[in-house]
């Protein structure tokens, strides 16, 4: 079976996404440490609207959550 243009498209972006996602884990991690209360509530916002995107994509393309 064949990919759609679509879903090569989506494929790098995806991958992006999730490369975003772990790297705001890590900065959540970090800051957290430091004791910055609002700015991780504001970047756990931010991960979960990345986490969200990331899910509908990946149901919308490939018919289920690759990874989280």
């Amino acid at each position: 079976m064949t990919s759609s243009p679509d879903e090569k498209i989506m494929t790098p972006y995806l991958r992006k996404l999730l490369r975003e996602h772990r790297a705001l884990n890590r900065l959540i991690d970090t800051t957290k440490a430091v004791g910055a209360s609002e700015d991780v509530k504001a970047m756990k916002r931010l991960r979960l609207r990345l986490k969200d995107k990331i899910a509908a994509l990946q149901r919308h393309y490939y018919g289920r959550s690759l990874a989280s």
